[in-house]
This record gives C-alpha cells, structure tokens and sequence, in this order.
C-alpha cells in the first residue's frame, strides 16, 4: 500500500543500485509495507499511499478534530456497489474552546471511485476528457453542525423506529442524546439547509442529558436488540444502563454497576443478546444481572466468581467492555458555508468546510 522514494538504493550483496534497476525492481508485485518487518527508512526516504490499493479514496476536513463519528443508516439500500457513492455522518468535534464544539450530521455526496493512472500511451485528446469528467467528478459535502458544550468523546448513532438519535459523551462528564431528524432533513434540501443555519441552529438542544456520571468517559453503546437501550462507562469504572420508557425519555439509575475495577474504554452489546457482558481486562463474562448494584442485589455488588477452570464464553455472547489506559481543494457545499479551499489539494478529491461558522451563529 505504501511506496518508497530515494535516489539509490543498496541490494543484498551490498553494492549500489542505481534509479533505473530500482525502479524496474519497483513494477514487480507490490506489497503491503509493515513496520518493523520491512527494511528500514533510509534518510530522504517516506512512506507515500498508494491510491491504487483503493476502490473508492476521498478526503474531508471539518476544521476542528473529530475525535469520534459514527455512519448514519440511510433508505438507499444495502451492501451498494454502484458508484457514485452517497454517506452520511454523524460527528463531534474537540476544539480549543468549550464554546466551539459542533455536533454535525455530513452527508457527501458523487463519491466516485479511485481513476487507474494515465498510461503512456494515452493521447491528449484524452487527456481533455479526462479534464471535463473531473469537474463533473468532484465530491461534493453538505453540513448541519449545532452547538455542544465542551469537547465530544464519542459519538453513537441509533434509530428509535424511524427517530434517528445520537449518543454524545461529553467531557464535561455527561452525556446527552440528540435527536437527528432536522439535521438529516436540511441536508438533503439547500434551501431548507440555509433555513436551518438562519433561525434554527442555535436553538438546538438535547432531549436528554445525564450527569450522573463521576467523570468524564468515553464508552457508550446502543443495544441492537432492544431499540433505546444504552449502556455507557467512564474513566472511574463506573457503566449506567440506561433505560427507555415511555415519551421518548431514559430512567437512567443513579447507582452504577459494579462489576468493573478499572476505566471502561469501550462498551459493546452483543448482536445475539438482550444482556451480558464480556469485560477484556478481566477475561471473563458478566450478564447483566450480576453487575446490579449492592442495594438492589441484597449482597455486597460483586459478581460471584468462575471456577479456575472454567473458560470465559466467548466476547461476541454479551456486550464487550475494555480497560485499559484509556484537506482539501474541491468547492464543496458544506452547510451553506463553504469556499473553494486555498490548502492544495488531497488526493483524488477533498472536501473542506469552513470553520469555525460565523460569529452571529455561534455561541448562541
């Protein structure tokens, strides 16, 4: 996947080989490079990608990090091949600032795959097709970005029967659940798009938050069995089933469980399931129903123990936790608020929206 570049190279017998014999070498049988196990960098020498190892490359820039995303399921089928490609994304950023932080729903948009590079051969009247199919190939990005108080850890998205809603750990310590469905609206239509970033944007909240976590944390999962049913963990060992009830809100417990001895990094149901965990750090299995708090348990809150022989089920029979310590050039239209980039270009394509958004849209 990765290239090398450098004026001369040294074989096995150790006698210099020139740029003509290394580049021929080089139209052998690519490989994958693999740190560690391949030959050392020489000094002038980089790692570059190989865009042919791709089916479909491109490049977006939000402007702030975006330490987590999740895709958002679409109505346009599954497992599609056929290109161009259309995704949307749901994302939160960590900026500088508490104030600047944005969660954002990008749909991109005329995602055509990587070209084969020019052959020798090819003439220049090819050469001009190939100049005005770029244009029509350009991707293209729209954005609808809302306030979010603080940086965003992780993002998760899930549909509650057809209410698209996302799961945003803060590190502010809480987490809170967005509602989608505006944000997906706008950007499939411009004019409603430009609405949105006028009169609304700024007036988007949560519908719900839970502060009742310890600190801040970065695991959290929605149940893929049970519509609604979330689990998240923070960096004090603590995991809060969240429960859904009736109006479209969560009976969170206040006590956490008690089956977890270190920071839980990661959380994860099992597709077969309703209930069970599988905790990596500790290597053994815990349903749900021994993980209840003390009080409501009757008994001190510990899981009873595993015999020494007995194996742990396998991660995928319950929901996985693990312990441990812890762009470009094209024009796009992103939010209504983009311009054409001035960074220089990535690659086949990029999409760059401007950020941060205007003062009289943020903070509100």
């Amino acid at each position: 996947m990765a290239a090398r570049k450098g004026r001369r190279r040294t074989c096995e017998t150790g006698e210099p080989m020139d740029a003509e014999s290394h580049d021929a070498a080089s139209k052998g049988p690519a490989q994958v490079y693999l740190p560690g196990r391949g030959p050392p960098l020489r000094e002038g020498e980089e790692l570059v990608m190989d865009e042919e190892a791709y089916v479909l490359y491109h490049r977006a820039q939000t402007g702030a990090p975006c330490l987590s995303f999740d895709i958002v399921r679409d109505q346009l089928g599954d497992n599609r091949t056929e290109l161009p490609l259309t995704l949307y994304l749901c994302a939160g950023t960590q900026a500088e600032s508490a104030q600047s932080n944005r969660l954002m729903i990008l749909r991109m948009h005329n995602l055509h795959g990587t070209k084969p590079p020019p052959s020798e051969s090819s003439d220049e009247e090819e050469e001009e097709e190939d100049e005005e199919d770029e244009e029509e190939r350009k991707p293209q990005l729209e954005l609808a970005m809302v306030p979010h108080y603080g940086g965003i850890n992780r993002v998760r998205v899930s549909w509650l029967g057809e209410e698209p809603v996302a799961g945003v750990w803060s590190e502010k310590g809480q987490v809170e659940v967005f509602a989608l469905r505006r944000l997906l609206q706008v950007v499939d239509d411009p004019q409603a798009l430009a609405t949105f970033l006028r009169d609304e944007q700024a007036r988007v909240k949560p519908i719900f938050a839970f502060s009742g976590h310890m600190g801040e944390g970065f695991a959290l999962d929605w149940s893929p069995r049970v519509p609604g049913r979330l689990l998240t963990g923070d960096c004090q060992k603590n995991i809060h089933l969240w429960t859904p009830t009736d109006g479209g809100s969560w009976h969170v417990d206040q006590r956490p469980f008690v089956g977890h001895t270190r920071s839980v990094e990661d959380l994860q149901w099992s597709p077969t399931e309703d209930t069970g965990a599988s905790d990596s750090a500790l290597s053994r299995y815990l349903p749900l129903a021994q993980l209840m708090p003390p009080s409501a348990s009757g008994t001190s809150g510990q899981p009873p123990a595993r015999p020494a022989c007995s194996p742990p089920p396998p991660p995928t029979m319950g929901m996985s936790t693990s312990s441990a310590g812890a762009a470009g050039s094209p024009s796009c239209s992103a939010a209504g608020m983009t311009e054409p980039s001035r960074s220089g270009t990535c690659g086949s394509s990029s999409l760059a929206p401007r950020w941060p958004p205007s003062s009289s849209t943020w903070p509100p």
